[in-house]
């Protein structure tokens, strides 16, 4: 096996387990089973490995949301298009998504991409489903943050270990009427 591989499964333990300013690459090559060297030939440093396994799940989150929420009609099947993204996103390699949610408050102040993050898409949605008469006004911002917290919060608690083995997606009809409820509410 690759070592790039193998280091980014050990620094995503160890980023969840311990946290990215605790995690050493010196900790990681020893979980990886490579030399510390073995990480400075595919990194400059162990946080621009966490900056690039944080983006590769944030853009990846984001393309499934427009995926999902294009193919979908109407704000309530964009809701469950929207907790269906980020569901399939945590369902495909739970460690990397626990990390993402996890460390959203130490990597955010970086990014600096084009809107095209989950939550200024989300609050797109909205916008759209206020122009268009199908939810009542309101902020856009608040109703987004309020939306994706009630994803989030469950993805917080599974990661936790507050609600067992089951995937995210064992949670979304719940998840999905929860935000729905939030986009109508007023």
């Amino acid at each position: 096996m690759n070592a790039k591989p193998k280091i980014e499964r050990a620094a995503l333990e160890i980023f969840v387990d311990k946290g990215v300013d605790a995690a050493t690459t010196k900790l990681i090559a020893a979980k990886a089973g490579v030399s510390e060297g073995a990480i400075y030939r595919h990194w400059k440093s162990k946080d621009e490995l966490a900056v690039g396994l944080f983006m590769a799940t944030h853009r990846r989150l984001s393309d499934l949301i427009t995926v999902n929420a294009d193919l979908a009609t109407g704000i309530q099947a964009k809701a469950a298009a929207v907790v269906r993204a980020y569901c399939t996103v945590a369902d495909e390699d739970w460690l990397l998504f626990a990390f993402h949610l996890l460390q959203l408050h130490h990597f955010l102040p970086y990014y600096q991409e084009d809107g095209r993050d989950p939550v200024t898409m989300v609050e797109g949605l909205i916008k759209r489903a206020m122009m268009d008469a199908e939810i009542p006004p309101g902020d856009p911002r608040v109703i987004a943050a309020m939306a994706i917290g009630v994803i989030t919060q469950t993805a917080q608690n599974k990661a936790y270990g507050r609600l067992g083995d089951d995937d995210l997606s064992a949670h979304a009809p719940l998840m999905t009427a929860a935000v729905q409820a939030v986009l109508s509410a007023r």
